[in-house]
């Protein structure tokens, strides 16, 4: 019996003893991993506060506006300087005309742009050089305008409007050579700094779960961005045909082909006539559905070879690969009855539309130069226009 009651007792001593430890064994435990869940979610804090200052800084600047902006602004410089061209060959009023717009929408534009940099999160420092360059840009527009302006009047004066064209020309180049330059830095960084943010929120597991969520988020937007810059160089955003750069590119690649082979190319550029009465009397919403059902009726009526493209408000090119002469003129027979032929609605009313073509091929080889095409095709639109429009000229 005392033997039985010694084992007992000496059993709740042990049981004493053992309390304590194991009391203090769990609350270390618990300690260490309210310590670690500190840590972690003090990492969290961290990496949630600098990932949405990055993330609000960057989806703030809309990349996607800026350099849409910078594409088209890059056919300005081209633009003027066949206009200059055109002027010095055949000083007449719708050359003026042309350059006069052509410095126009490159003032616009370049005011433009000048508020897009000033709203960008794009230091001074990086910013400086180009700024000073846009205001020795607006220097020279103005001499041009000027110039251009009575120009008709003082002949003299075209070989000096011509070299401040260039000058104007090497201006614009330079400028969206560093603004371009400046947005692939951009794009470059920031693709850096969100893959680090990955790699840190991953990391973190579930406890940043919204935080990888948004990354995920923002790398989309970023990639999407990238994406359709690369479709906006190459596409014309309002009608999906290519761009004036994409068919230059393409007529390049064409003709150094066709000089190899000896294979006849053809190129038409095709004009809407009257085009500005269409935007002045049913406005420039349906000026637009304008042009996209007639590019829908150039993809529908050219073959799968040919190039259509827009080069420019109302005016397209058709580049004809493969085509001599007589194939070219029926094609284009073709084209400019079925647009003569479609049904354009204004409310109830059918809109009338019709338009000039003017169109060459290559017949030696010193024609497989796109330059060369591209003026003689253009001296037979004007030749079409001058001639009353509504009509096909072969240059």
């Amino acid at each position: 019996m005392d033997l039985v009651a010694g084992e007992d007792q000496r059993e709740l001593t042990r049981m004493a003893d053992t309390k304590p430890r194991l009391s203090l064994g769990f609350s270390g435990r618990q300690l260490l991993l309210w310590i670690s869940f500190l840590l972690l979610a003090g990492l969290s804090v961290i990496a949630i506060t600098f990932y949405a200052n990055y993330a609000q800084k960057q989806l703030d600047a809309d990349y996607i506006a800026f350099s849409s902006e910078i594409v088209r602004a890059q056919h300005d410089g081209e633009t003027l300087r066949q206009s200059s061209l055109n002027l010095l060959d055949h000083p007449r009023p719708l050359h003026q005309r042309q350059l006069l717009q052509a410095l126009w929408v490159i003032d616009s534009r370049r005011m433009t742009i000048e508020q897009y940099l000033r709203r960008s999160k794009l230091t001074p420092n990086d910013t400086q050089h180009i700024l000073e360059e846009f205001a020795q840009l607006d220097t020279l527009l103005q001499e041009a305008g000027a110039i251009a302006l009575d120009v008709l009047e003082y002949p003299g004066r075209l070989d000096a409007l011509h070299d401040l064209t260039e000058d104007i020309d090497n201006s614009l180049a330079y400028i969206y050579s560093e603004l371009h330059a400046l947005m692939i830095q951009g794009a470059t960084e920031q693709q850096h700094i969100m893959s680090v943010m990955t790699q840190i929120i991953i990391a973190l597991g579930a406890l940043v779960l919204v935080v990888i969520l948004s990354l995920l988020v923002a790398i989309e937007k970023i990639l999407g961005q990238q994406s359709a810059l690369e479709q906006l160089s190459v596409t014309d955003e309002l009608t999906g045909l290519d761009n004036r750069r994409a068919a230059m590119t393409k007529a390049r690649q064409t003709l150094m082909l066709g000089r190899r082979s000896g294979a006849s190319i053809s190129l038409a550029i095709i004009d809407i006539d009257h085009f500005k009465r269409i935007n002045d009397q049913y406005g420039h919403p349906f000026g637009d559905k304008v042009l996209q059902q007639l590019a829908r009726t150039l993809k529908h009526m050219v073959r799968e070879s040919d190039v259509p493209a827009r080069i420019g408000g109302e005016e397209f090119c058709l580049l004809m690969p493969d085509t001599n002469s007589q194939g070219a003129y029926e094609l284009c027979e073709r084209l400019h009855q079925g647009i003569g032929n479609m049904v354009i609605l204004h409310d109830d009313d059918i809109v009338p539309l019709t338009v000039s073509l003017g169109l060459t091929t290559t017949h030696g080889q010193q024609d497989y130069d796109f330059d060369l095409l591209y003026a003689r095709a253009d001296e037979a639109l004007y030749r079409a226009k001058a001639g009353g429009r509504d009509r096909i000229v072969v240059y």
